[in-house]
């Protein structure tokens, strides 16, 4: 391998001003007025890393912190975001049995599909805004992939939590967003009516490029003005990018402009990606791409069963995919997540059709042990492993689960 160290900057480049922001509504918050905080921009400009610095300072105030996250399949379940927050929830003793309790909840009231489906809604912010005595700290990540029911919920909350200590923070990526999209007129009238307020996070100016590049180099001197200039051009100041181009170089290509500008990887960022995977060795790769098709975190224990290893087995992979900077531990929850959305994206991609067939067939017959599972997720997973049958069956029962919260 070239290099056994990290891509990652050591700091937030260029961000001051909304980290600025996020203390004074932190600090809001703490007094007991309720802050909804969107944060936008395109795929790798920063938001994950922001949302994280967030996540710390909270944590640091004494906020109780929560999460929940989805991917593109979930935008067809019902309350997908919601029931990745309720399971953060059940994992945190001071929210008792909110996180069971959430899960519990169907809304199966009587009532026609779209009746029930607020009565659903209203029930699920009742419950969530009884529990909140104490500063919480709710936080979503790619909620443009968030279903219509979860949105509902989310925008129900930020009216109903404005005079409870809670900041909710929800990142969105602002290119997956088609014109007519439910996700447009719900985020316009929040913030037309003043229920929530938006950070758009852009590109890193050439300064801020050149900072975060020497941080990257970390030999204590400058980066050279080529190398600045070489980094700049290829990555347009997109920080992601910039981690990424620079991790697929070697030790010497780092700090030579022309070697950047001529190097034959990463003119995009899953370029860039895919260059420095030659960096891992062979068992990392295989389990990366076998938690690629999982999702955005994963069990160790669930992998080794799809993959049909031991547990064991896997630790020395996964450490060597956290120190590359691929996963992170999510700690005492015991879930491993990619860094990014993008990464698992690629990571997927690079999967043999032949594989990718096995294990979304392994995945699917793990049912209810993979996280934030449903019949829609395993029908999905059938489907993409070529067993129609057993998809049309767990997709009927998807089908029925879904109306009885909504008639879409």
């Amino acid at each position: 391998m070239n290099r056994a160290g990290s891509v990652l900057c050591p700091i937030i480049v260029g961000r001051d001003d909304l980290i600025e922001l996020a203390e004074r509504r932190l600090d809001e918050a703490a007094e007991g007025r309720g802050q909804f905080l969107l944060l936008a921009g395109e795929a790798g400009v920063g938001k994950s890393r922001l949302l994280d610095a967030m996540r710390r300072k909270s944590r640091a105030a004494g906020f109780i912190e929560a999460n929940g996250s989805v991917s593109p399949q979930d935008r067809e379940v019902p309350s997908s975001l919601i029931s990745e927050l309720a399971r953060s929830l059940a994992r945190i003793p001071e929210f008792g049995t909110l996180g069971d309790e959430l899960l519990a909840m169907r809304g199966s009231r009587d009532a026609d599909a779209l009746g029930s489906r607020r009565l659903y809604v209203l029930d699920v912010v009742d419950r969530i805004a009884e529990a909140i005595d104490r500063p919480v700290m709710l936080n979503f990540e790619d909620i443009q992939w968030a279903d219509e029911t979860s949105l509902e919920i989310l925008g129900e909350l930020a009216r109903r939590l404005r005079e409870k200590p809670v900041l909710m923070v929800a990142a969105y990526r602002t290119e997956d967003l088609p014109p007519g999209a439910f996700f447009r007129e719900w985020r316009a009238r929040l913030i037309g009516q003043r229920l929530a307020e938006e950070a758009r996070l852009g590109p890193l100016s050439y300064d801020q490029t050149a900072l975060m590049t020497t941080l990257i180099l970390g030999n204590g001197l400058p980066a050279p003005r080529e190398v600045v200039q070489a980094v700049h051009q290829r990555t347009d100041g997109i920080p992601l990018h910039v981690e990424e181009l620079l991790g697929a170089l070697s030790e010497e290509a780092r700090t030579d402009g022309r070697a950047i500008r001529d190097a034959v990887v990463p003119e995009t960022i899953e370029d860039a990606i895919r260059a420095r995977l030659s960096q891992l060795s062979p068992e990392a790769r295989e389990v990366a791409q076998a938690g690629a098709v999982i999702g955005r975190c994963f069990v160790p224990e669930v992998l080794a069963g799809i993959m049909d290893r031991k547990a064991e087995d896997l630790d020395g992979p996964i450490d060597e995919l956290i120190q590359h900077s691929y996963l992170f531990d999510a700690g005492d929850s015991g879930f491993i997540d990619f860094r990014h959305q993008l990464l698992r994206d690629v990571l997927y991609r690079s999967v043999r059709q032949a594989d990718l067939r096995r294990l979304h067939a392994r995945a699917a017959e793990f049912g209810a042990k993979l996280e934030g599972q449903s019949e829609i997720h395993s029908s999905v997973h059938f489907e993409r492993a070529g067993m129609r049958p057993e998809a049309h069956r767990a997709a009927l029962a998807g089908a029925r689960a879904a109306g009885r919260v909504s008639a879409r």
